[in-house]
This record gives C-alpha cells, sequence and structure tokens, in this order.
C-alpha cells in the first residue's frame, strides 16, 4: 500500500475529504477572463502506477447523467478539446452515460461511447444512440476500466 500520508480507505484507496466540489476558480476564469479564453476539466484521468514503470496513462473519460443524449453537449467544443489532448499524448478518450441505479451500492448502469477519429463528433446523431453508446452493466465497465 502507497504511504504518502493522503487519506485512505482499508482497501488502500483515496478517499474524499469534503464532498464539495470548489468552483472558485471556475468563477474566477469566468468573471476575469476574455471570451478567448477557454476552459475545461477533465472529468477523470485513468492510469495506473507500475513498480517499474511508473505512471502508465490510459485514458480520459467524460462523464454525464444518462439523459444527457443531445450533440451539443456530447460533441460540445470542451469534449473536443480532451479528445485531442487524448490523441496527443496517445490515450483513449470514453464518453460515459450513467443512471444510478441503486443509490446504497452506487451500482449503476453504463453507455459508453470511444471516440477514436474527430470525425466521429461530426456524425453523431442522437437518434442512433445505440450505434454509438454500447450498454454496460456495472460489473460490465469494470472489466472495461480495469482492463484498460
Amino acid at each position: 500500500m502507497i504511504d504518502d500520508k493522503l487519506t485512505r480507505d482499508l482497501a488502500g484507496k483515496r478517499t474524499d475529504k469534503t464532498g464539495v466540489r470548489d468552483l472558485t476558480f471556475n468563477n474566477w476564469h469566468r468573471k476575469y477572463l476574455s471570451n478567448r479564453c477557454y476552459t475545461t476539466d477533465i472529468d477523470f484521468y485513468e492510469y495506473r502506477i507500475e513498480k517499474n514503470r511508473g505512471f502508465i496513462s490510459k485514458a480520459f473519460l467524460e462523464v454525464k447523467k444518462s439523459h444527457v443524449r443531445q450533440k451539443k453537449y456530447l460533441c460540445s467544443a470542451n469534449s473536443i478539446a480532451i479528445f485531442e489532448l487524448a490523441q496527443k499524448v496517445n490515450v483513449r478518450f470514453f464518453i460515459i452515460l450513467y443512471k444510478l441505479i441503486d443509490e446504497k451500492t452506487l451500482e449503476c448502469n453504463f453507455w459508453v461511447w470511444e471516440i477514436t477519429e474527430k470525425r466521429d463528433f461530426d456524425s453523431y446523431n442522437e437518434k442512433h444512440f445505440n450505434d454509438f453508446f454500447k450498454f454496460y452493466d456495472n460489473k460490465g465497465l469494470m472489466e472495461l476500466l480495469e482492463n484498460l
């Protein structure tokens, strides 16, 4: 187990200290910088730490609730910017939609779209959602991410 003096659970996983997202810098950026300055947050950067190799980058994940299926949200400049970054650092890029099934266990259903080319954004059509997104149950997404 890593001993870096950070809060961890019994399995060695980092714990969230506050459960609240601090938007101070987000609000500062919107208030003080011009409309030519863009920024986005990356929801998740999936990586591994291996003893002899150090950090191994795996993927960027853009995560949204499952009702968000409109092109203007899924194929936004933010998603494209993260995709382009993923391409530059040679990692995979996924948009993951989730629907909470059990609040107590956090079990969810997931719909996953791995975008491999920039033109994929142009071809997305909500009416053909199932042609783009693959369904995963909780176990299936665990396997996908564990095996990146």
